[in-house]
């Protein structure tokens, strides 16, 4: 496990004759895999504070996405995934009935780097679907749909009959990995959900009435 080379600021390279360091075996790994450098320890000298001789705990290795699947699953589990911005129109707290209350959000993925079983890689969530609820007793409503502004809006709401909700979305992520260097995204098995809620909006009874205008005269 030692070969020609100089590596001072190595202490396990003490162990290895003159002008040799500690070297793992070389692999030749496919294309979609990553080189894993193999692990070794040394006791430290309590008295003389040297390093003893090293030794293996795990040899080099060609990692697989597929050998990492569950660690970033798990990984995947405990992510701080921001919840989805939630946004109402009109956008002053108020609507009315019988008129479209226009809901939105944005499906950009999150990225966070990190490291499974020693490789690294980066972790992607990405909005898969999105629950709505509108808070007056009416189902939830799932889409794949972002929704959008007025005048281009998608997902939207018509309340009929007037008083207050609290609009509720429940965003449910997928997840993908990708070792770093690597081009390919790996699926990550289940998912992940986060909650946002709108502020407390109004909602009125518009009535029309007719109203005797002045004429001008003269």
């Amino acid at each position: 496990m030692c070969r020609l080379v100089d590596l001072d600021d190595s202490g396990l390279a003490t162990s290895c004759a003159d002008d040799t360091e500690l070297r793992g075996r070389d692999l030749d790994c496919a294309a979609d895999e990553y080189e894993l450098d193999a692990l070794y320890a040394a006791d430290r000298d309590p008295a003389t504070g040297e390093l003893g001789r090293p030794r293996l705990l795990e040899p080099s290795r060609c990692i697989a996405p597929s050998d990492l699947a569950a660690a970033a699953a798990r990984e995947f589990a405990r992510l701080p995934i921001q919840p989805s911005p939630l946004h109402v129109q009109p956008p002053d707290g108020w609507s009315l009935i019988n008129i479209e209350t226009i809901t939105y959000t944005d499906d950009q993925p999150q990225t966070f780097d990190t490291e499974l079983l020693g490789v690294p890689v980066t972790l992607r969530a990405t909005p898969a679907e999105f629950t709505w609820d509108y808070d007056d007793h009416s189902p939830a409503v799932t889409t794949t749909d972002p929704g959008g502004e007025y005048p281009d809006h998608t997902v939207s709401h018509t309340y009929t009959r007037p008083g207050t909700a609290t609009i509720g979305l429940t965003t449910t992520w997928s997840g993908q990995f990708q070792i770093t260097g690597l081009p390919a995204w790996t699926p990550v098995p289940g998912e992940a959900t986060t909650a946002t809620t709108a502020d407390l909006i109004t909602i009125h009874d518009a009535r029309s009435r007719l109203v005797e205008d002045s004429l001008p005269t003269g």
